[in-house]
This record gives structure tokens, sequence and C-alpha cells, in this order.
């Protein structure tokens, strides 16, 4: 455990030397937040949706956008560049896991994001919550263990797809693909509340909608307490089958891999 925890201090320190980088994503974040905020004033001023409110609103773009960067991983294309220019061979020379090694690094750069990015939207949008907004302590359990199966679910479908770099080697534009399904079935740019029953009902038999909705779901306290059980079942489930799917893939990887240039 010790070597993986130092890779996430080496690369959430990495992340520290980029300072103006960090300054353009506060001013994106910010930027993004408030056009968000003006868009569902508008929008919830019509009345399509009684049952749900500004502040609501205002919660789940706050906790959305916190997800998503907490969850915001490119190991695909990581696997990819690896296979392309064949330092993959010199990554599986380290004393650990390749998978748990991607795990670290991303995830020391995601937290950084997510604090970098997040904090500042969310001193702005105080402004916006009424005082009774603050979930449950039952609500924040259930918040958080959601929110810790979804960003390694959505760890594990990435490293799948970069898996495939070891057959196709260009697998770039299946994280396109992928970000697509996310944002569209995980309800990222739009909440599956709005969304019609048919393409609801497809949403539970996807991965995506457990990666971030769900979490949300539970901070706002949508999710009754007898149905709690159900989103963060099936998470598990997903996290179950796609972790023995990546250990077959990864044995045959190992057992057909080929490096351009050597």
């Amino acid at each position: 455990m010790k070597k993986y925890l130092i890779t996430f201090s080496k690369s959430l320190k990495a992340e520290l030397s980029y300072r103006s980088a960090m300054l353009a994503g506060i001013a994106s974040a910010l930027l993004g937040f408030v056009i968000q905020l003006f868009l569902w004033q508008a929008l919830l001023a019509t009345g399509i949706r009684q049952d749900t409110s500004f502040s609501d609103m205002v919660l789940y773009i706050l906790i959305n956008s916190f997800m998503l960067e907490l969850t915001r991983s490119n190991v695909a294309t990581t696997i990819e560049t690896a296979m392309i220019d064949g330092t993959v061979s010199m990554e599986l020379l380290r004393p650990m896991s390749y998978k748990y090694y991607l795990l670290a690094s991303i995830f020391g750069k995601n937290f950084y994001s997510a604090l970098t990015r997040t904090v500042p939207i969310l001193i702005v949008g105080l402004f916006f919550l009424s005082p009774n907004s603050c979930p449950s302590p039952v609500y924040m359990g259930l918040f958080g263990i959601s929110a810790l199966l979804g960003v390694l679910l959505l760890f594990e479908v990435t490293y799948v797809v970069g898996l495939l770099a070891f057959w196709i080697q260009r697998c770039w534009f299946l994280s396109w693909y992928l970000r697509g399904f996310q944002t569209f079935f995980g309800g990222t740019a739009v909440p599956l509340w709005f969304y019609p029953d048919a393409l609801n009902t497809v949403g539970y038999f996807l991965p995506f909608r457990y990666m971030t909705f769900e979490p949300v779901n539970f901070f706002l306290q949508k999710t009754p307490l007898s149905q709690a059980a159900v989103p963060l079942f099936a998470a598990a489930l997903w996290l179950v089958g796609l972790s023995l799917l990546d250990r077959l893939m990864w044995r045959a990887a190992m057992n057909r891999l080929a490096i351009n240039g050597g």
C-alpha cells in the first residue's frame, strides 16, 4: 500500500507545479458554474419540474462538478500512448500492479483537480443555497459509499477500454464514445429526472448512472432509504463484473504483447 500512496503523492505534487493551469481551471469552472446557474434558473421558471427547486439544482451542479472532477480519467489514453511509444515495457517492470499504479496516479491528479476547481464554485454556490440544504448523516454516509463506488467504476470502465490498446493500439475514439455515453446516460449534463421513462429505464442497465448521478441523488436525498440498496448493489455488481473482465483481458494481453519499435 505504501508504494501506491507514494505514487498518489507524487502525482499530486506534479499537479501543484502547474500554477497557471490551476488558475485557468478555476476560471473555467467558475464560468461554467455561472452559465449553468442562469440556464437552470430560466428553465425552472417555466415550471417544467414542480418537484425540483432552484436550490436543488445548485446543489446538483456543485456535487456533480465535484464528482466529475474526481472521476475524470484518461487511463485509456495513457495505456494507448504507452503502447505506441513502447514505454509500457518499462511500466511493467515496476514492482507493483500496473492497474493500481494507474489508479493511484490518476486519482492523485483528480483529487487535486477536484479541490482546486470545486472549492471556488462551492464558495460562490453557498450564496444560492437554502439553510436546510445539507443532507442528513445517513444520506451523507450513503453518498460517501456511492461516490467511492462511482470513482472505482469509472476507472474500471476506462481501464477495460484502455486494455483494448494491446490489440488495436489506437483506442482514443473509444474514449470519445465512452465520454458521450457517460454524458448522456450518466446525467452529467442534464439530470436523469428530466429524461423520458424509456431512456431512464435503459440507464439502469448501464454502468454510467452509478458513476456520478446516483451519488448526487443520495446527496440530494432523492433516493428513498427503502431503495438505497438498489443503486449501491448495482454499482458493486458492475464493479465486480468489470474487475473479472479486466483480469481476463490482462492475461490475454500479456500473452500477445507487441510493442511498436521493439
